[in-house]
């Protein structure tokens, strides 16, 4: 046999049969589609899609998450460092000197009180001299007498008692202490001896020669009759408040509220029992 007529043949064959496996799975199509056809009751037809075996798609490689904006963190503050220990001494130091300044201001604001005490009497006292020199109280009422008689001061004693008073009320209580002595060792009269010793006992008491001045007001309380005893008695409690005896002025006191309760003075010694 040639061999090229036997290729040849080989060729058609092999065509042939190419042919008839296509045609044949062609048929096979459209028997399979026919099939999978399914009518509905609406006269429509409704595709059922074949199944097919899934074959995994390729997997898509994930998307990277967003970013997220990540907030910067907040800058750390530095704590403060504690004052060095200069610094603490030296307010301490302050401190100390801002007390010692506190406490002379104190002891100077006691002082000055001390001092205003001490004035508020001084204007005290001299309030009852012009009360005084204003109108003088009355003498106590008495039997009448003759002008003659004993216990009864003249006229020119009463002017010279007068000029007296006008020396203390012009602050010269040295001279007024002197021109009242001599009226009493003169031999002046009880219905103004008491007085001078009043006026005199003032006038120390202005001087601030305290023992001086409670000699001659304690004269006063001596007297059976005399208008000054509860301003003498005041002014000998004042005495011992100013000498710092607090509690023989406050017995000073007690004695004027209780032994002239009428005393216009008798409030302010209860007061300063309270």
């Amino acid at each position: 046999m040639n061999p090229t007529v036997s290729l040849r043949s080989l060729l058609v064959l092999a065509a042939i049969a190419v042919f008839s496996l296509a045609y044949v799975g062609c048929g096979s199509s459209e028997e399979a589609m026919s099939e999978d056809e399914m009518v509905t009751d609406t006269g429509f037809s409704e595709e059922v899609p074949a199944e097919t075996e899934e074959v995994p798609a390729e997997e898509a490689p994930a998307e990277a998450p967003a970013e997220t904006a990540v907030p910067a963190p907040e800058p750390v503050q530095e704590q403060p460092e504690g004052p060095s220990k200069e610094q603490l001494q030296s307010e301490i130091d302050g401190l100390k000197t801002e007390n010692i300044q506190l406490k002379d201001q104190l002891t100077s604001t006691e002082q000055n009180n001390r001092d205003l005490q001490a004035k508020i009497s001084d204007l005290e006292a001299a309030n009852q001299a012009l009360k005084q020199q204003q109108a003088e109280k009355p003498a106590p009422v008495r039997p009448a007498r003759t002008a003659s008689a004993p216990g009864r001061s003249s006229s020119e004693e009463v002017r010279a008692y007068k000029a007296s008073v006008a020396k203390f009320n012009a602050k010269a209580y040295a001279d007024a202490v002197s021109e009242f002595q001599t009226l009493l060792n003169t031999g002046i009269k009880d219905d103004y001896a008491d007085n001078c010793h009043y006026w005199i006992g003032l006038s120390y008491f202005q001087m601030k020669q305290y023992q001086n001045a409670l000699e001659h007001l304690r004269q006063v309380g001596n007297y059976r009759f005399s208008e000054k005893k509860d301003d003498a008695q005041l002014i000998i409690a004042q005495c011992f408040e100013r000498m710092g005896e607090k509690e023989k002025a406050l017995t000073e006191y007690k004695k004027l509220a209780e032994q002239y309760p009428t005393s216009e003075y008798a409030g302010r010694a209860r007061a300063k029992l309270r």
